[in-house]
């Protein structure tokens, strides 16, 4: 009736928890990034892992486990500040507020997140960044204000963005 555990079964069961505390602290890494409430973003994951056990026979390989929980993680994540954001506007005390705009989430969460992307460069890259980005100046005007050559904004300017791509690579920060 009882059947003993092997050392394999053992094995096996300990790495298949391990995967599982992986996808786990990933999912929720990814889903605080985006929401910055850690409440929330266990929320996100519970929710997230509903969906992942609902849809598991649909993922085709195995091996990308990780990357298509994040990748649901992110698309919850946006989805709870969809809801949140039709909440408020169906709640406000303006009736003529009677289409719940939602478009245009994504992409404010991701300006934030590069934004956030961008603090983590060094100074004078970020400061060019930010004249270039959020300021909306004129190479030229960069190159003034900081009393920089005009190819060395240049230069700058795309070498941060190099490194912005490179550290925006993950799939899952990248709107749906």
């Amino acid at each position: 009736m009882w059947t003993s555990l092997t050392q394999a079964d053992l094995e096996r069961k300990e790495e298949q928890d391990a995967l599982l505390m992986d996808v786990y602290k990933q999912m929720f890494i990814v889903t605080y990034a985006i929401l910055r409430n850690k409440s929330e973003a266990m929320d996100a994951v519970q929710e997230s892992w509903v969906k992942i056990l609902r849809k598991l026979d649909t993922l085709r390989d195995r091996d990308k486990l990780i990357q298509w929980a994040k990748v649901i993680a992110t698309n919850t994540a946006y989805n709870m500040i969809k809801r949140k954001l039709a909440i408020k506007l169906c709640s406000s005390d303006d009736d003529s507020v009677s289409l719940i705009e939602t478009e245009g989430v994504e992409e404010r969460v991701f300006r934030n997140i590069i934004f956030e992307e961008i603090g983590k460069l060094d100074d004078k890259t970020r400061q060019i960044l930010t004249y270039k980005f959020y300021y909306d100046l004129k190479d030229k005007e960069i190159a003034e204000r900081m009393e920089l050559p005009l190819g060395t904004v240049k230069a700058r300017i795309h070498r941060g963005k190099e490194q912005l791509r490179a550290m925006l690579n993950d799939p899952y920060l990248k709107p749906v």
